[in-house]
C-alpha cells in the first residue's frame, strides 16, 4: 500500500473507526517508512491552541499606572507652587517671621555741618523699637551697611566696640551702595558713626 493511501487512513486510525485489516496495514507499512511514521506522530499530537491576546485590555494596567503617575506629579507640582505662596505671603505680612529671616535696622540721619564731625547712628527696628548700637544677633544676618538709594550724597562709616575703640575705619558708601562687615561677630555691640555733607541720609543695616 502506497504512502498516499496510508496517510488518507491515518485519521481513522486515530480515531480507532477503521477495520482491523487497515489497522493492520498501516501498522504494518509504518514500521517499515519512517516518513508515513513521523506524519502519523504529528497527526497524534494534540493541537495548540492559540491564545488569543487582547493588546488593549493587556495595555490598561499600564495606564492605570501612567496616569497615576502623572496624577502625583500633578499633584506635587501643585502643592510646592501652594506652599511657596503660602510661604511667600507669610515672610511678608507676618513681621515676626519677617524679622527672623530677614533682619533689618534703619536710621535716618540729618546732617547739617558737613564732613567736619563724626555723628553717630541711633537705629530703629520695625518694631519702632530706638537703639544706639547695632547687634547681628540673628541666623539670617549679612553683616551688611546700605546708604539708602534716596540719601543725598556718599557717606564715610565707621565702626566702633564696646569700648570706643574704632576696629572699622571711613569707608566711604554712595547712595544705593552697600558694603559688608564680615569682620563684625555675631551678639557684640557696635556703635556706627558716619560723615556727610549736609542733608538728609538712611542708613540700612542688614
Amino acid at each position: 500500500m502506497n504512502c498516499n493511501i496510508i496517510k488518507d487512513l491515518m485519521p481513522s486510525y486515530i480515531d480507532q473507526v477503521c477495520s482491523k485489516e487497515t489497522v493492520t496495514a498501516i501498522e504494518e507499512h509504518i514500521e517499515q517508512c519512517q516518513k508515513c511514521k513521523k506524519a502519523l506522530q504529528l497527526m497524534q499530537q494534540p493541537p495548540v491552541k492559540k491564545i488569543e491576546t487582547n493588546v488593549a485590555v493587556a495595555k490598561e494596567p499600564f495606564k492605570r499606572i501612567n496616569k497615576k503617575r502623572r496624577f502625583q506629579v500633578i499633584t506635587a507640582i501643585l502643592m510646592t507652587f501652594i506652599l511657596t505662596i503660602i510661604g511667600s505671603l507669610v515672610v511678608q505680612d507676618v513681621g515676626v517671621v519677617n524679622d527672623f529671616f530677614f533682619p533689618k535696622v534703619y536710621a535716618n540721619v540729618d546732617i547739617e555741618d558737613g564732613m567736619e564731625d563724626w555723628q553717630s547712628i541711633r537705629f530703629t527696628d520695625f518694631h519702632f523699637n530706638d537703639q544706639d548700637y547695632l547687634m547681628y544677633g540673628r541666623l539670617f544676618g549679612e553683616k551688611k551697611i546700605v546708604n539708602d538709594a534716596n540719601s543725598e550724597s556718599d557717606v564715610l562709616l565707621r565702626v566702633k566696640d564696646a569700648k570706643g575703640d574704632v576696629i572699622i575705619d571711613e569707608i566711604l558708601i554712595p547712595p544705593g551702595k552697600s558694603v559688608k562687615l564680615e569682620d563684625l561677630k555675631r551678639g557684640e555691640k557696635y556703635y556706627l558713626e558716619i560723615k556727610a555733607s549736609p542733608g538728609h541720609f538712611t542708613i540700612n543695616a542688614v
